[in-house]
C-alpha cells in the first residue's frame, strides 16, 4: 500500500512541483493550497505524513499544528516543515521538530527532499 503525502502550500507552482517529485517516488499525494484546507484534509485523512508550509493567508502553519496537536490522531502525525522566511528559532518556538525536518526553500534540493521524507515517513 502507498503512503499518503499531504502538502499544505499556498504556492501552486512549489506544491505542484513536490506533488510530482512525490510522485515519481511512489507516494499517494493530496495537495491543498490553505491551512484550514490542510487541517480538515489530515484530520479527516490520517496522511502518514504532512509537509507543512508555515506562511499561509488564512492559517499559518503554526496554528495548523496546535490544532493537529489538540486531537488525538493528530499529536502523532508526522510532520515536516517548509518555510522561506522563518528562522529555526521561531519554528523551534511553536513547533516541537528536530532541526533535520524543517526544510528552507528555495534552498532544498530534491534529492534532499526526497531523502527527508523517506527518513521521516517511516520512523
Amino acid at each position: 500500500m502507498k503512503k499518503h503525502v499531504l502538502i499544505i502550500e499556498d504556492d501552486h507552482n512549489l506544491a505542484d512541483t513536490l506533488e510530482d517529485i512525490l510522485i515519481m517516488d511512489d507516494y499517494e499525494v493530496t495537495v491543498t493550497h490553505s491551512g484550514h484546507n490542510g487541517l480538515e484534509t489530515a484530520l479527516q485523512t490520517h496522511p502518514d505524513l504532512i509537509i507543512l508550509d508555515i506562511k499561509m493567508p488564512d492559517m499559518n502553519g503554526y496554528q495548523v499544528y496546535e490544532r493537529l496537536q489538540a486531537d488525538a490522531w493528530g499529536k502523532q502525525a508526522k510532520v515536516l516543515v517548509l518555510t522561506a522566511s522563518e528562522s529555526l528559532e521561531n519554528i523551534a518556538k511553536n513547533i516541537n521538530l528536530p532541526r533535520n525536518y524543517v526544510l528552507f526553500k528555495p534552498e532544498v534540493s530534491v534529492e534532499a527532499l526526497r531523502e527527508i521524507v523517506a527518513t521521516r515517513i517511516t520512523d
